[in-house]
């Protein structure tokens, strides 16, 4: 039994069980910690590891290992029982991938990062029921569509290795199939499963048929899935049209529902509906398509249903009576914040308004290349870029750059790369630029100077509507078919060529990543019940210092934090 660590990604776990360092297991598996633990806090996240293990008669299998995530640890009492399992395993390593390091049991993060381990636990916790061992189908909170096929299949694959004797060839064959490219082959099957959760892409049609014909662990996938991530589908909050989303500094999820009059929907970090059944509203709200949180966790808007720009508390309570105003402002698309807290708005009518902190207009920026900018971001030298996807039918094909102030970088924006029709931005660890291009389903790169670095642009398998920079300094889209994008930061494609994909996911718009490493999409179709969804890959990212405005602040873009 460990608490996690806090001094660094996958190191620091200490062991916490009294007089002993592990316990051992009856014949059936079943086991007690008689002597007590003892938690280093009653926040502290523990979690269990089971190794080795009697395969009937067959023998030990020392290439067997286990685990559950626990969570808090005074959360736990002397009543507390935990089935600790194969289905336990695969929800623990998929929200912990990221605080993981394979070939090591130690599970920690940052000492800067402890809200995002403990929502990592959560989101464990909101995919199995520990006290039986089972895959949820439901999220606790009643709105979220759990995997729990896909969970089983998993864990029926990691099964058929624990229950045989260590080294035969069902073992190794598993550890040659989750291998990563260029990477070590794993010696047990926790540290399989953590090579598949971080490449769920790799080898997927042969792990699928590891699994055993009488598969323990239903219902389970009848065929090979297109990848082995692990996505959630959650409904509610008001959704309704839902638009780029943004992430606060305790891990909630915000999005802008465009419609007239316009709300907002909040999230927990694990997907429960924090804005009531039709979402806030108020505050100038009015076709909102976009938001960003700044570091007091206020929320603002970019409304394109009238020239006005929205501002919420944390709780959803509008600050901005009916809208801040500014001459010039028009219809936005896109919004962003700078490490100051000024606001930045991509507008209709191809300018671009700064806004202070107080929602009072500071700047109008013009000229630069700037035609239907339709995304905004800022960079680490406090740099405005904007892609220009032009008007209908005519892309813009260029991306502008301004300072702080408005001067423009280009008279004229800057050109190549594949651009074609960019429609979002995001910035990388260097101060690289990232668009993605809606009219030609690719991603173009610049430098910090302008300088194209992407030739004709890196493939995505649809037109890219959101794009994100993770904590790993890769990249991520949110594609038109409903897929995700992932790729290095040379732009080599991490995902399949087909993307990833959650089930139900149709057309995605927005695309978020937060501390726990979490990838959240936003998609503009209605599922089959005419109900309106966010997505959630878990754990499929680098945790991503949140909120954007407090990346910049500490020079954490496409860094962990």
């Amino acid at each position: 039994m460990y608490a996690a660590g806090t001094s660094g990604y996958g190191t620091g776990a200490t062991s916490i069980l009294n007089g002993s360092s592990s316990v051992i297991t009856d014949s059936k598996g079943d086991f007690s910690l008689a002597s007590g633990y003892t938690c280093p806090s009653s926040s502290s996240q523990v979690y269990l590891i089971a190794t080795g293990g009697q395969t009937g008669s067959s023998g030990v299998n020392s290439e067997a290992v286990l685990m559950a995530a626990l969570g808090d640890c005074g959360d736990l009492s002397s009543s507390t029982f935990i089935s600790m399992n194969e289905v336990s395993s695969v929800a623990a390593v998929y929200a912990l991938a990221q605080f993981m390091t394979p070939g090591s049991t130690a599970v920690g993060t940052s000492s800067t990062n402890i809200t995002g381990l403990v929502n990592a636990f959560h989101t464990a916790a909101n995919i199995v029921d520990l006290t039986k061992g089972n895959a949820l189908t439901t999220t606790p909170a009643g709105n979220g569509t759990v995997p729990a096929n896909t969970i089983n299949a998993l864990a029926n694959i990691m099964g058929a290795c624990v229950n045989t004797p260590g080294g035969t060839g069902v073992c190794s064959s598993l550890f040659a199939a989750a291998t990563p490219p260029g990477g070590t082959v794993p010696s047990d099957t926790l540290a399989a499963m953590l090579d598949i959760a971080r490449n769920p892409g790799q080898n997927v049609a042969t792990l699928f048929k590891l699994a055993p014909t009488k598969a323990l662990f239903q219902p389970t996938l009848s065929g090979a899935p297109p990848d082995w991530t692990l996505s959630i589908e959650y409904t509610g909050g008001g959704l309704n049209a839902p638009g780029l989303p943004a992430i606060d500094a305790a891990g909630d999820i915000w999005v802008p529902n465009a419609v007239d009059p316009g709300t907002l929907s909040e999230f927990s970090p694990i997907g429960e509906p924090l804005s009531g059944a039709n979402g806030f509203s108020g505050g100038g709200l009015s076709l909102p398509f976009a938001v960003a949180v700044d570091v007091s966790g206020n929320v603002w808007s970019a409304n394109f249903g009238q020239p006005d720009v929205s501002e919420h508390t944390a709780g959803g309570t509008p600050l901005s009576g009916n809208g801040f105003t500014a001459t010039g402002l028009s219809p936005q698309y896109g919004i962003a914040l700078d490490a100051a807290g000024n606001i930045f708005t991509a507008n209709y009518n191809s300018t671009v308004t700064k806004l202070n902190a107080a929602g009072a207009s500071i700047g109008q920026f013009t000229g630069g290349g700037l035609n239907f900018g339709y995304a905004v971001a800022i960079d680490k030298s406090q740099n405005v870029w904007v892609p220009n996807a032009g008007p209908l039918l005519t892309p813009g094909d260029t991306i502008s750059s301004f300072s702080n102030s408005g001067t423009a970088a280009s008279p004229s924006g800057f050109l190549g790369g594949g651009l074609n029709g960019p429609e979002s931005v995001a910035i990388d660890a260097t101060g690289n630029v990232w668009a993605g291009n809606f009219s030609s389903s690719s991603v173009s790169k610049f430098s910090s100077a302008g300088s194209p670095l992407s030739n004709a642009g890196y493939a995505t398998p649809a037109p890219v509507a959101g794009i994100a920079v993770d904590g790993s300094n890769t990249i991520w889209t949110a594609n038109a078919d409903g897929s995700v994008s992932h790729l290095s930061n040379s732009g080599t494609a991490i995902s399949p060529a087909t993307g990833y994909l959650a089930p139900a996911a149709t057309g995605e718009v927005g695309i978020a990543i937060d501390a726990s490493g979490n990838v959240w999409t936003t998609d503009a179709y209605q599922n089959a019940a005419n109900q309106y969804s966010l997505f959630e890959y878990i754990g499929a990212a680098g945790p991503t210092a949140v909120p954007l405005q407090q990346a910049l602040k500490s020079n954490l873009l496409g860094q962990k934090p």
